[in-house]
């Protein structure tokens, strides 16, 4: 991962809107439960979006983190993907591939396509054979959702519940609830004014986000997976936290490079 609300889930020219960029942070071990294997870890997480809302925004991601057992030898899980997701958010093209300690485990690629977004889509797991697979209705797709969040923030914050596809689960949907506090003013994150790689934030306000995944059946009281972060005017995010319940990653920004963007017409 993984956004006043865009009406409908469409971005709209006076919404929320996300300025196209690259990220790079640094991953360290900030929690290890009593129930967690993990001793250490350190890694990269990369991020790049470009795009609009006319002509879609195409997402590249890599995470790359080394994992310290007690008990057995360092594991290095690399994941990389990226994603092309029309700026009507009818359409939703995904590709993943994932290696550990440079063994493929992973490696597919899925297709989406849906008439309305309040209508189910069809979706198709490429490989061999072709497994299709329906999205349900009104179903959320990440920039759709991560615009609807920054617009709950522009219209002071709140509660979200959201059933999102993001691909990552191959044909799976999560039920996700995100909260988005109120706007922390311009200079106030002494973490990003202090690192000379977050300039591009200097004079914009940032909302805290706290983003929470669980399968989309059941009643679990605990998410799968949580994520939190500071998420800027324009859509960058900085102070992240990536919880996996006995274990949680922080990520510092190391390199910040604001991308040029496409205009409307």
């Amino acid at each position: 991962m993984f956004l006043t609300l865009v009406m409908a889930g469409v971005a709209s020219a006076d919404a929320a809107s996300v300025a196209p960029h690259r990220a790079v942070y640094d991953l360290t071990l900030s929690r290890a439960g009593g129930n967690s294997s993990v001793t250490s870890a350190t890694g990269r997480l990369a991020f790049e979006v470009q795009g609009s809302a006319c002509e879609g925004w195409t997402v590249s991601f890599r995470m790359a983190t080394r994992y310290q057992p007690a008990t057995a030898d360092a594991s290095i899980i690399d994941t990389q993907s990226t994603s092309f997701e029309g700026g009507d958010a009818l359409d939703y093209r995904y590709q993943i591939k994932e290696t550990i300690n440079g063994e493929v485990k992973e490696d597919k690629r899925i297709s989406v396509t849906r008439a309305s977004v309040d209508k189910a889509a069809d979706g198709v797991v490429h490989g061999e054979e072709d497994n299709a697979f329906v999205v349900p209705s009104a179903t959320v797709l990440p920039m759709q959702h991560q615009l609807r969040l920054m617009g709950l923030g522009e219209s002071g914050g709140g509660r979200d519940s959201s059933v999102i596809y993001d691909g990552s689960d191959g044909p799976k949907t999560f039920r996700v609830i995100s909260f988005v506090g109120k706007a922390k003013p311009a200079g106030t994150i002494y973490r990003d004014t202090s690192n000379p790689e977050a300039a591009p934030l200097k004079g914009l306000a940032a909302w805290p986000m706290v983003i929470s995944y669980y399968p989309e059946t059941g009643g679990e009281e605990l998410p799968d997976y949580q994520v939190s972060f500071d998420m800027y005017e324009n859509g960058v995010a900085t102070g992240v936290t990536l919880d996996y319940g006995t274990f949680a990653l922080t990520g510092k920004l190391t390199k910040l490079e604001m991308l040029k963007a496409s205009a409307c017409p």
